[in-house]
């Protein structure tokens, strides 16, 4: 059901023998309204593991899939990474979540040029930068010179949203991109779930 690279199995095999008591690792997968899962990973004692887990044997290591979680992990490997810029385990998974689509009007595009630099800059620094919160954000499309978005995650509801979308992404996607001329935020800030700041 899930997988493990040899660096991954070294670093978590590690993590359990400084930990008295601790043998398996419980994993996790969510939706959080965005294309990505949010995965947790914790540390757990074999009487923590209940019955609607599902029990996964790697020799010296046992990995417990939260039953939520476990269409969302078919297939997925969990690699470590050791970088001069970023260390930590990374999910490499199959599957997506379905994200909603907005309806944000007939000619909303996620096409052609500008979408293009607009989809960029979420991927290059936007997202990464709300990613230390938890947080995520979608581009939908743009209309008319708007820009439609949703948070999900540790920004869906959270109680900073509005200064992180109009000091953060707002300011930066006009500075890079004058042609935008309005940024709509559509989300639902009444359902998050996991909010940062509440």
């Amino acid at each position: 059901m899930i997988d493990l690279t040899e660096a991954a199995r070294e670093q978590i095999v590690t993590a359990l023998e400084q930990q008295e008591g601790k043998t398996v690792l419980r994993v996790e997968a969510q939706t959080n309204g965005t294309s990505e899962f949010s995965y947790g990973m914790k540390l757990i004692g074999e009487e923590e593991v209940t019955e609607e887990d599902a029990l996964v044997d790697h020799g010296t290591l046992k990995i417990a899939i939260a039953p939520s979680s476990q269409e969302y992990l078919k297939g997925a490997t969990i690699d470590y990474e050791d970088k001069l810029v970023k260390s930590g385990f990374k999910f490499e998974n199959p599957n997506k979540p379905e994200v909603p689509q907005l309806s944000v009007g007939p000619r909303a595009d996620l096409t052609g040029p500008v979408a293009e630099r607009i989809q960029r800059l979420f991927d290059t620094e936007l997202n990464p930068a709300v990613a230390s919160h938890g947080g995520a954000i979608q581009f939908h499309g743009i209309e008319n010179n708007k820009v439609y978005l949703s948070f999900g995650g540790g920004c869906h509801g959270c109680g900073m949203v509005d200064v992180t979308l109009k000091q953060g992404v707002e300011q930066r996607i006009r500075e890079l991109i004058p042609e935008v001329e309005e940024i709509i935020d559509t989300t639902d800030h009444t359902t998050g779930e996991n909010p940062f700041y509440t």
